[in-house]
């Protein structure tokens, strides 16, 4: 079982990897495309700073920073793998390693990350925000551990 925890998250770090990449070399995704009567834009932007563009210019240390909370994330998990039970946190913390890995993936190798979904929201400052899939793992994957923490166990 613990195998086919590091498969998960590894596959949906190839997934995620994958769509970026068709998101990134596909020129139609230059042009903001709509889906459900506008609630969604689908559009190539490439992030050079954190979540939101904050800290562009830094990257250096940004992926100083990722790549110590991504290395957080993966001992988190590997330690985890070797209980009994916490299968709640077990899939969050895939979730949540899959979708860092892929984004430091990006920062280290392209200098930035690719983001391609927005909101439209009656909130402005939400509506600004793009995503990409990695994005929705991450934050899939804390919801997770968080609900998981009141998982009971057999230790």
């Amino acid at each position: 079982m613990k195998l086919l925890w590091i498969q998960i998250a590894l596959g949906l770090f190839q997934t995620d990897l994958a769509v970026k990449h068709e998101i990134d070399h596909n020129p139609k995704f230059e042009q903001e495309h709509t889906l459900f009567d506008g609630a969604v834009q689908v559009k190539r932007f490439h992030n050079y700073g954190m979540a939101g563009g904050r800290f562009e210019g830094h990257m250096p240390a940004i992926i100083k920073g990722s790549a110590v909370m991504t290395l957080g994330c993966v001992a988190a998990f590997l330690c985890l793998l070797m209980k009994k039970g916490h299968e709640v946190q077990k899939a969050g913390l895939a979730l949540l390693t899959g979708g860092a890995l892929s984004n430091l993936y990006d920062r280290c190798r392209k200098g930035y990350v690719v983001d391609y979904i927005s909101f439209q929201t009656p909130i402005q400052r939400l509506s600004r925000l793009v995503f990409n899939l990695s994005d929705f793992f991450i934050m899939a994957g804390a919801l997770l551990i968080c609900f998981g923490q009141t998982e009971k166990t057999e230790e």
